[in-house]
């Protein structure tokens, strides 16, 4: 028969660690509706600086040479070519743990992003239009479940599984030709146990970051870029969706294919404006500020979205807690029964071997 005294132990510790839970759910609601309002004001302005790069860019076509940022997509694809080539990657992750999978969610993705050698992308599709739209921001109000994250390059991956097609990726070796900038311990540790090359890391600001630091992070990306030793840089962030809801998410933030900018879609911005001195020196003073805005924005959106992942799991874990106290109150219980049942029959028993 089991110990109560084992019971009621078990249950008080369940109970203490219900308390921290319930805290933690609390102080992550604060800190999440602080970092959405955070985000919901700056999307104006990221809207804004996107428009303005899309009317710049619509009259950038055959001036690449002119810009160290431009390239066409024919000329990036020979950049891919060359054996000697390194690339840069941004990963903004998380400082603490307990935040259910969003952590190992976004690594994940940065690894398949960052070993992937892109053998079955299509060269001529255009790159992906940054989404900032949000949605459901009451939605933790009366729902309490673990926050879904989905990756679209694991959809991909899906559908490259469904046609049959092999997805290759790069050797060890290939990892030599890296460098990393990392926002979060856990994206640093988890990096540098691996044998990637970091050459910053930004730690204690993945709930509360400023723009400071992603003006710095910018300024290293422009002067990493600038030069030549780098041919590529891609942002890997979590963006976020609704309360329920991030989206592991990678975008290239340099160089700027020309092509995709130049669509049918586009044409309409091109007799919007008239640029002094000229369209070129416009974008090259313009772009720093816009690649600072446009990682300030992914920082933003990988805040709300660990508070919110956060919030979710220290919810799940408060109800399960509930839960299993639940439960051993009905073991201890019962055992309690079992044990003065026993006991009474051992008098019943004594008193009739009296008689």
């Amino acid at each position: 028969m089991a110990n109560l005294q084992n019971i009621r132990r078990r249950i008080k510790s369940v109970r203490n660690i219900q308390k921290i839970t319930s805290a933690m759910d609390m102080i992550a609601r604060s800190r999440f509706n602080a970092a959405r309002d955070s985000l919901i004001a700056y999307l104006p302005y990221l809207d804004k600086t996107r428009e303005i790069i899309r009317r710049v860019m619509s009259q950038m076509k055959g001036l690449e040479d002119e810009s160290p940022f431009l390239c066409t997509r024919q000329q990036m694809q020979e950049f891919q070519e060359q054996e000697d080539r390194k690339f840069l990657f941004l990963v903004i992750a998380s400082d603490k743990g307990l935040a259910g999978a969003y952590s190992s969610n976004v690594l994940k993705d940065a690894h398949e992003t960052i070993e992937y050698d892109g053998s079955e992308d299509d060269v001529s599709k255009p790159v992906k239009e940054e989404n900032y739209h949000i949605k459901n921001f009451d939605a933790v109000k009366s729902v309490k479940a673990a926050g879904a994250v989905r990756s679209s390059r694991s959809n991909a991956a899906a559908n490259v599984a469904n046609k049959e097609v092999k997805r290759e990726y790069h050797d060890a070796d290939y990892i030599q030709g890296v460098e990393l900038i990392t926002v979060g311990r856990k994206a640093t540790s988890h990096f540098k146990q691996r044998g990637y090359n970091i050459i910053k890391s930004y730690n204690g600001i993945s709930e509360r970051p400023t723009y400071h630091y992603a003006k710095e992070i910018a300024d290293l990306i422009i002067e990493r870029f600038m030069s030549g030793e780098i041919l590529d840089v891609t942002m890997i962030y979590t963006r976020f969706v609704s309360t329920m809801t991030c989206e592991p998410d990678d975008v290239t933030l340099l160089p700027i294919v020309t092509d995709d900018y130049v669509s049918a879609e586009n044409l309409d911005l091109r007799e919007s404006y008239i640029y002094e001195p000229d369209v070129v020196s416009v974008l090259n003073n313009f772009l720093p500020r816009r690649l600072a805005t446009r990682i300030y924005g992914a920082m933003l959106h990988a805040a709300a979205s660990e508070l919110s992942s956060r919030m979710n799991a220290m919810s799940n874990a408060t109800d399960n807690a509930q839960e299993l106290i639940g439960k051993l109150n009905l073991y201890y219980n019962k055992v309690r029964q079992a044990g003065i049942t026993n006991e009474i029959n051992e008098i019943v028993s004594g008193a009739e071997a009296l008689k």
